[in-house]
């Protein structure tokens, strides 16, 4: 499938040889399917391909209806509901339901959405899918204020204020006001993981964070182990104590931190300042007795109980992962649930109700 970043890449690539370019868009997910909401599909005038929206034979019709709107087709909204007999000869597993928007890409909007995008700012794309102003659109920054496009004046409030709400958790979903549907897509920067310690945990780790979305900086004051040929995956690799670097590590509300380090001279000026930071996740590796020895010394210094809390430590899920491969799977899995603030670190099987986000307005499936 092809994210949003990667579709405003290959608009590019394909737009710069004077290609026109379509793009289906999955918009509504209901029960199980192959793709979430936001994948993409995209075609050229030129006949190439990228991305996918089902996995299965659905792209073939849907790519007879991008066709359709580069020779001047306007927009349109097509659902696919798949029996369960029917569901793995076109890719929807387990008969779910999908709604994919099929328009052309250009105009306004998208090039904002591509600056936005080239800049690693935040915003939201929202667009009319269903209803009287179909294939309006406007692009929202972080506080929900359009900076381009435009949709009906009297839902534009209410978009603004659900792109803010759905951007703290990435979601991309589509939303009923009045008598238009309307689906909103945050578009965020890759979210950055800052490891600190250079040992085999942080070479999984920041391998494993790398494919599941984030960027990565590894910090660790030793030169001899903090080398980038040890860390291929890794965006940046910065050699210095907490304090001295400071200034070269930028913490907000999107960033995660593992300290796999178990020297206090790491862990004194780190924690307390991560615990004065916006960060979304902290974690620290270390024993249920070394975790202890940590809140000790931290509530000695005067911090509550509360802030002491975001520390996830000792970090990771109990899945038993004792090689350093396991435990950075088993630290990953816990910041993706940090993330999305979802899931229960349980075993799927031995819990009851749906397996994916319930997206808003969805029944319970």
């Amino acid at each position: 499938m092809a994210t949003v970043h990667e579709a405003f890449e290959i608009w590019d690539a394909w737009s710069s040889v004077g290609d026109s370019v379509a793009v289906a868009t999955v918009v509504r997910v209901a029960g199980s399917a192959p793709r979430p909401e936001g994948s993409r599909f995209l075609v050229s005038s030129a006949g190439e391909m990228s991305g996918s929206v089902s996995g299965g034979c659905v792209e073939n019709d849907v790519y007879l209806h991008a066709t359709s709107v580069l020779e001047g087709g306007g927009p349109l909204l097509v659902t696919y509901g798949i029996a369960d007999e029917e569901a793995f000869e076109v890719g929807l597993a387990c008969g779910g339901t999908i709604q994919v928007f099929v328009a052309r890409m250009g105009g306004e909007v998208d090039a904002a959405a591509r600056d936005l995008v080239r800049g690693a700012r935040s915003g939201s794309l929202a667009t009319v899918v269903a209803g009287p102003a179909i294939g309006q659109s406007v692009l929202l920054d972080e506080h929900g204020t359009v900076v381009a496009g435009s949709i009906p004046e009297e839902i534009g409030d209410d978009v603004g204020v659900d792109a803010v709400r759905l951007a703290d958790t990435e979601q991309a979903v589509t939303l009923s006001y009045h008598d238009h549907d309307v689906f909103i897509e945050t578009v965020v920067p890759p979210p950055m993981l800052v490891i600190w310690g250079a040992d085999e945990v942080a070479v999984s780790l920041s391998a494993m964070a790398r494919r599941a979305g984030f960027r990565v900086t590894l910090c660790d004051p030793r030169p001899a182990f903090t080398v980038p040929e040890r860390f291929p995956d890794a965006e940046r690799v910065v050699v210095g104590w907490p304090d001295d670097i400071a200034g070269q590590v930028t913490i907000d509300h999107r960033t995660y931190v593992v300290s796999l380090t178990h020297d206090g001279r790491v862990e004194g000026p780190l924690l307390p300042t991560l615990l004065a930071s916006p960060a979304r996740y902290i974690g620290a590796m270390g024993s249920r007795r070394t975790h202890a020895k940590r809140v000790e010394r931290l509530a000695a210094q005067g911090w509550d109980s509360a802030a002491i809390d975001r520390i996830h430590g000792p970090v990771g899920l109990d899945i038993g992962a004792e090689r350093p491969a396991e435990v950075a799977v088993s630290i990953l899995a816990e910041m993706i649930a940090a993330r999305y603030r979802s899931g229960s670190g349980e075993a799927l099987r031995g819990t009851e109700g749906r397996i994916h986000r319930q997206r808003p307005g969805e029944a319970d499936v």
